[in-house]
């Protein structure tokens, strides 16, 4: 029997309110992360109407809020309506107790990394309970950049060749991108092939000037799964003795992490 291509007539009208919200989410994903005034351009509702369904958003964790550049971006909720991913997924638990005993051994914050969409996703965090303070203000579900963070870095380098082109294309950068770098690819190719061989990305204070820190990959059965990072106050650790000290520790942390997901 032929289906009828004709949709079902609603029982009740539809919400308004929910429509509102589903229309500002849409416009985040396609734009984000922005700014308020981009959001409601894009979403053609008043910037009040607009503000109140990105905090609506946030709230329920489908959409970030980054008070240092104003700018809103799709949250790990909203991103686990197209991929399933849940934050309690298998390499997100395996992975956490380890770089809980990480931050522990080291006393500064580390963040599991995934990657949703072309988008580098902070999964979990444990900044709060890290024994040395940082300022931080970014925690589960907030994104980061490839190319300045030692994290992003580590995942260009560790990814496969195809998801390495897509996310190189850079349609719809994070704001905190570099500029110099999305205008040199040359550069920014030298920079991936150089933490490749290195094992490890390597962030020393010269974008973010209060942070240093490294990004370390963690391979399952030949493929990347989620990076590890450490995040150090610039003034308080060298980038030598994140390099001797810290990275070793992490490595091993990564090993473990695979070992146990890979079984």
């Amino acid at each position: 029997m032929e289906k009828s291509s004709r949709q079902r007539s609603p029982v009740y009208k539809a919400v308004s309110a929910s429509l509102k919200v589903l229309e500002v989410l849409e416009a985040l994903n396609d734009v984000g992360p922005a700014g308020l005034t981009a959001l409601h351009k894009r979403a053609e509702l008043p910037k009040a109407t607009t503000l109140r369904m990105l905090e609506t958003l946030c709230s329920a964790g489908f959409a970030t809020y980054d008070p240092i550049d104003k700018t809103y971006a799709v949250g790990l909720h909203a991103l686990a309506l197209s991929r399933g991913y849940n934050p309690t997924d298998e390499i997100v638990a395996i992975a956490k107790p380890v770089v809980n005993e990480l931050r522990a051994d080291l006393g500064w914050p580390s963040d599991i990394v995934i990657c949703q969409n072309d988008r580098l996703v902070i999964a979990d965090t444990n900044t709060k309970q890290a024994h040395f303070s940082i300022v931080r203000h970014r925690g589960p579900g907030s994104q980061l950049p490839f190319t300045i963070s030692a994290t992003g870095r580590a995942w260009l380098a560790f990814c496969s060749h195809e998801m390495r082109e897509r996310i190189l294309e850079f349609e719809n950068p994070h704001p905190q991108e570099s500029r110099d770098l999305l205008a040199n690819p040359e550069r920014m190719r030298a920079i991936i092939d150089e933490t490749r061989r290195r094992g490890y990305g390597l962030q020393s204070g010269e974008f973010f000037d209060a942070e240093a820190g490294a990004g370390v990959p963690v391979i399952v059965n030949g493929s990347l799964r989620c990076c590890i990072n450490i995040v150090t106050a610039r003034n308080a650790v060298s980038v030598e003795q994140i390099e001797r000290q810290y990275v070793p520790k992490m490595q091993k942390a990564a090993e473990a992490i695979a070992a146990t997901a890979g079984k």
